[in-house]
């Protein structure tokens, strides 16, 4: 029997795959260091939906033959030192895209409407006041999409219909070819959006990508979405600009550390509407996350064959 250690509540579908041929190590969240630098020497596998798989941890494994993630996210991974043993990284490609992209809408739809501070008017507070939740209608906005890979491609695609004009910022120049919308840059996309969307991967260039000098360029009535990693947002910064009035709200799925502070300043303001990282969390997505990441392990282990999905090209 081969062993393998999940780290993250995954699951029972994609348990399910694994269980005829591996012991499975499971580390429930939150997965703490400790057990992880304990478990990684004597595992074959990890199928990694949370937990920091660092250099240190990556010298403890002794006989790792594949990570495969749980989703898509690589922020988690030392990928440096992960290619230096010679280790497949696997993903999940689409596996939740349209699950975060409809949380996205759906966050939208509460921000421009004040739903969360409507149904906390009655349920709460037992007060009648409508007229303080005038809100605002999606058709017609400019929304400025800041990475157009799948998730985001799938945002545009759903804002388009409701008669948004889409903008697009990407580094990525392989985007022009298959963007069927105005691309623009960051600094054009801050200044004239209605509604900016994040959905471009954590990484030195875009931590903090949009800190005080970026939202000093945005509209006074804009708003801010984030469903993809927190840190790609100065939240010191975002809270001080919707405490001035200087945006019009944000709705954030992430956050920088995970769980959060709670005393943060983001969590006290009405205009910042703020969800627990539930964006992926439908039963169709984190199934699908599970079978796929289980079934690149099963692929690898028990077939002898090279993971579909390597984001890092190891042969």
């Amino acid at each position: 029997m081969f062993r393998v250690l999940v780290l993250g509540n995954v699951r029972e579908e994609g348990l399910a795959i694994l269980r005829p041929f591996a012991d499975l190590v499971i580390l429930p969240e939150p997965a703490r260091r400790e057990d992880i630098l304990g478990a990684i020497g004597s595992v074959d596998a990890i199928l990694h939906k949370i937990g920091r798989i660092d250099r240190e941890a990556v010298a403890r494994q002794t006989r790792l033959r594949i990570i495969a993630r749980h989703g898509v996210g690589l922020d988690d991974l030392d990928l440096e030192a992960i290619a230096e043993q010679g280790i497949p990284v696997s993903i999940t490609p689409d596996a939740n895209s349209n699950a975060v992209a409809e949380a996205t809408v759906g966050l939208l739809f509460s921000a421009l409407r004040h739903l969360g501070r409507a149904e906390a008017m009655i349920k709460r507070d037992r007060r009648w006041a409508r007229e303080s939740l005038m809100g605002r209608e999606l058709r017609g906005r400019t929304v400025g999409i800041i990475g157009f890979g799948r998730i985001g491609r799938l945002v545009a695609r759903y804002l388009a219909a409701f008669g948004c004009t889409i903008i697009v910022h990407d580094q990525n120049p392989g985007v022009a070819a298959a963007c069927e919308h105005r691309l623009v840059g960051f600094d054009e996309l801050m200044a004239g959006a209605d509604i900016i969307s994040l959905h471009c991967p954590l990484v030195a260039a875009t931590r903090h990508l949009v800190d005080r000098r970026a939202l000093a360029l945005v509209r006074p009535g804009a708003i801010l979405l984030n469903t993809s990693r927190g840190a790609l947002i100065d939240s010191v910064a975002l809270a001080e600009a919707a405490r001035e009035g200087r945006i019009g709200g944000a709705a954030l799925d992430v956050f920088d550390r995970e769980p959060p502070d709670f005393d943060d300043a983001i969590f006290g303001l009405d205009t910042i509407i703020t969800t627990p990282h539930v964006a992926a969390m439908t039963v169709e997505a984190q199934t699908a996350m599970a079978t796929g990441a289980a079934g690149e392990i099963r692929r690898v282990l028990l077939e002898g064959l090279a993971p579909t999905n390597d984001v890092l090209g190891v042969r």
